[in-house]
Order: structure tokens, then sequence, then C-alpha cells
């Protein structure tokens, strides 16, 4: 009786081990995949902590800290992206990959932008912001570079104060209607049947003053047409880019250092010699003027505008176009610049075409539009 008894013991022992091994090998894979799990994240981004990480992005990025505006951006991006609405997303990749471009990765620039939301409108700012600074990226570093060809070319790019959105639209607008058509003065240019100007290519062979105005408005309004006409011959004209050094002066809060002395506006007769004698010496706009003031206005996203003021005068320049306008395969830049002097009606108007065959320095004025 005690040996079978002994029996079922042993029996039961044997039974209840083998019950362990088999629960706690059962329970081994679930421990496993448990581990495994990703942590639980932190605290959810809110918009005040959003905030404070785009004014930090900024103090780097305007102090030229490239490498901190991108950390700084990049933890903001990691942490808010799933709190932030689709616009917002978007200014976020496209303020994001130009910090990228500006530490000198344009290959991290061109993979922060392909993430903007697929829903953004096309015609959007920001949409728009984003195609801009693609093409910047495109173009390669910004820093460093020792002026080698690009791997591919660059393409011929307009901005939105030429109201066209491709260089391929430039030979179709110079013959479209104006809403409001200008008559040349009796007695000029007689020859002419056709005394209205109505399009771009009216005006071949004409000149400012052959022109009947209603009021000073009314001429400088032609003359910011005439100016448009003129870029957007060169702009059908205009060939591909091999190298740029050019591209990086578009984003700049502040080119004061590199404009030439060229752009500063002649308010009186006396100071055209002084800005020719600046411009030959190759002196900056700011080394010409040292109480120029550049600021980023309400426009500068949309027209890439900056507001430029002096002591005595006040006024704009604008981004027009870039490409090879004068086939050396450097990139150039076309500028349009409006000033006069403060309190005042007088403008003095011009477009620049600028180019820099060097990573520094002063940009060179290739040619003059007034």
């Amino acid at each position: 009786m005690e040996t079978t008894t002994n029996q079922v013991r042993s029996a039961r022992a044997f039974l209840s081990a083998l019950l362990s091994a088999l629960s706690l090998s059962a329970m081994a894979p679930l421990g496993e995949a448990q581990a495994a799990e990703p942590p639980a994240s932190g605290t959810p981004c809110s918009k005040s902590d959003y905030a404070k990480s785009r004014r930090r992005f900024k103090e780097h990025y305007d102090a030229g800290r490239y490498a901190e505006a991108v950390e700084t951006l990049q933890r903001a991006k990691e942490a808010c992206w799933g709190a932030l609405d689709t616009k917002d997303r978007g200014w976020l990749v496209s303020d994001l990959g130009l910090a990228q471009l500006k530490a000198g990765h344009p290959d991290r620039c061109l993979q922060v932008l392909d993430e903007a939301p697929r829903e953004l409108e096309p015609d959007s700012r920001v949409a728009k912001a984003i195609a801009f600074n693609r093409g910047l990226c495109n173009a390669g570093p910004t820093q460093g570079t020792t002026g080698t060809p690009q791997a591919r070319e660059l393409p011929v790019q307009v901005m939105p104060g030429l109201d066209i959105s491709s260089p391929t639209e430039a030979a179709t607008a110079l013959t479209r209607e104006w809403s409001s058509p200008w008559e040349l003065r009796e007695g000029k240019l007689p020859r002419r049947r056709a005394r209205e100007l109505r399009r771009c290519t009216d005006l071949d062979g004409v000149g400012r003053n052959d022109v009947q105005y209603e009021n000073d408005p009314d001429a400088y309004a032609f003359q910011n047409k005439a100016l448009a006409c003129r870029v957007l011959r060169m702009i059908t004209t205009a060939r591909p880019s091999r190298v740029s050094h050019v591209r990086d002066v578009l984003t700049m809060k502040k080119p004061d250092e590199v404009l030439p002395a060229a752009l500063a506006p002649a308010i009186s007769a006396d100071e055209l010699g002084d800005i020719a004698r600046a411009q030959r010496e190759g002196r900056s706009w700011r080394d010409y003027d040292g109480t120029l003031r550049f600021e980023a206005g309400p426009r500068e996203q949309k027209w890439r505008q900056l507001s430029v003021s002096g002591d005595d005068y006040a006024g704009f320049v604008e981004w027009w176009a870039t490409g090879d306008f004068n086939a050396d395969g450097f990139e150039d830049v076309i500028v349009y610049r409006s000033m006069g002097p403060t309190g005042g009606t007088a403008a003095d108007i011009a477009v620049f075409v600028l180019t820099r065959t060097r990573p520094k320095g002063v940009l060179e004025v290739l040619e003059r539009l007034e």
C-alpha cells in the first residue's frame, strides 16, 4: 500500500513539474513580444511648445547656426507632426528643408521636402515655397562650394513678380493683351499706324518718351510693364545653368553685403557719380550706404520681396528670375528695384541682371534695365 502511495505522489510531482514547464514555455514568446514594444511617447506636443521651437529655430537660422536650426526643428517635427494641420506641416518641411540646404545637405533637403502633405493646394503660398526651395536644393550646397560644375543643369526659374508660373509661359505672355492699353504721343513714331500699345510685342522700337501718360503714376506703371516685357524676352532665350553662386542670395533676409552699390537709388544728380564710382570699386550697397536696412515684409514669401530703407529713401527689391542670361554657364539672377525719397512721390525704378562666378563676394552687374 505504501509503495502504491509513493508512486501516486511521484506521478503527481512529475505532472506538476511538466505543467509548470509547459506554462513557462508558452509564456516566453509573449514576454519577448511585450519587451519589443516601443516605449510610450512623452508628453503630447502643445501649441505653445511648437511655437517655442519655431522661435528657437528662427534664432539659430537668422544667426547662421544652421546645424542647430536643423536639430531644433527636427525635434519639433518628431514631437509635433501628428498634432499639426496640413498647412503647418507644409511650412515645417519647407523651413526644415531649407535649413538642411544651408547646413550643406541638399540631399537631406530633398528628402524632407518629399514629406510635404500631398493634399496641399498647388497654388497655395506654402506649396509654392516648397517648390521654390526644391529648386534651390536641386542646385546643390550653398556653403563651401568650390565652383565645380553641378551634377545636373539648373533650370531657368521665374518668381511670382513676373505673373507667370513657368518659363515656358514667357512667350505666350509677350502676346497677351493688357487690361488697360497705352497710346503713343502725337507726333511720335509717325510711321506706326497702330497707335495703341496693347501687349509686349507692341513695344518694339517704343521708348518711354514716345508714350502718352495721364500722370506720374501712369508713367511709372508703363515703366514697370515695359521692364517686365524685356525680362520676359530674356527668359525666352535663357539657358539652364551649369554652376550657381547666386541661389543662396535668394534666401537671405539681409543681402545688403552682397548686393552691389549700383542698386542704391540716386536721389539727387550728385549721387549718380558717387554710385558709379562705388560700383567700379566693387563695393556693396551696405558699404556705400551705412544706413541701409532690409526687412522681410508680409509680401516676402509670396512675391520674393524685401523692404528696403535708408535715412532718406524707402522702397523694395523683388527677385524676378534666375537662369543663364549671357551663355557663360554661370547662373544669373534678375532683381527688380523700386525706390523713392521718403515722403516724396518720385520713384527710381530699374531692373538689374546680377551674377557671381565665385562662392563669396559682391554680385556683379551684367546689365541694368530702366
